[in-house]
């Protein structure tokens, strides 16, 4: 093989390198100027606008960006609940680097963040949305956290995510391991970078594949 063939083979490789490390940090689902919207905030007894029992529902997320949060509070509005985010007491950074870096660290030490309080029996619902975002492939480490500190024995589990490339990444069944006395339905991965557009349809196509 001569040297002209040995650099071509090179340089390709360090593109396919260089370009896989970028996918791999930016899969964590967030947006580099994209921040919490404060108008969207718990509420309590929403009625559904679906033909269901929204006194047994719940609708949970954990967002540190928005898009999850948007999410979670188009899926609240249609099935009706309370909806309550999910918290850390820890504050994550804004800058979108840091946050990335911030994410990774959690992962690789196994972090079991520390959740505000959330006021809720699970006593009280029967079925529970359960929303978040991809972070380095897996669910954000308070979620992990969340599944540690509540029983979801024989509960609905219907979870919801947003990413940026690798769809639930897994986690849909990671949430069936964690609680194995729950039922787990089909969730609905939605890329981040689409919430800047309506997607009440994927929403409602979803929901209807349900039954709900």
């Amino acid at each position: 093989m001569n040297k002209v063939k040995i650099i071509i083979i090179c340089l390709i490789a360090l593109v396919v390198v260089g370009g896989l490390g970028a996918v791999i940090i930016k899969n964590i689902n967030t947006e580099e100027n994209q921040t919490l919207d404060s108008t969207i905030t718990d509420e309590q007894g929403k009625e559904a606008k679906l033909n269901l029992n929204s006194d047994k529902i719940l609708v949970i997320y954990f967002s540190e960006t928005g898009n999850t949060q948007k999410l979670a509070k188009l899926i609240s509005d249609k099935v009706g609940g309370d909806f309550i985010r999910i918290e850390t007491e820890k504050v994550y950074p804004t800058d979108y680097n840091e946050l990335v870096d911030d994410a990774k660290k959690e992962k690789e030490n196994d972090d079991r963040p520390k959740l505000k309080t959330l006021n809720i029996n699970l006593d009280d619902y029967d079925t529970i949305f359960i929303g978040y975002p991809i972070w380095w492939y897996q669910m954000p480490m308070a979620m992990y956290t969340l599944f540690d500190n509540y029983d979801f024995a024989d509960k609905t589990i219907i979870p919801f995510n947003t990413h940026e490339g690798s769809g639930s990444s897994g986690t849909y069944e990671d949430i069936q391991k964690l609680e194995p006395k729950a039922k787990v339905l089909e969730g609905l991965p939605i890329r981040g970078g689409d919430m800047v557009s309506d997607q009440s349809s994927k929403v409602d196509s979803w929901l209807n594949k349900l039954g709900i």
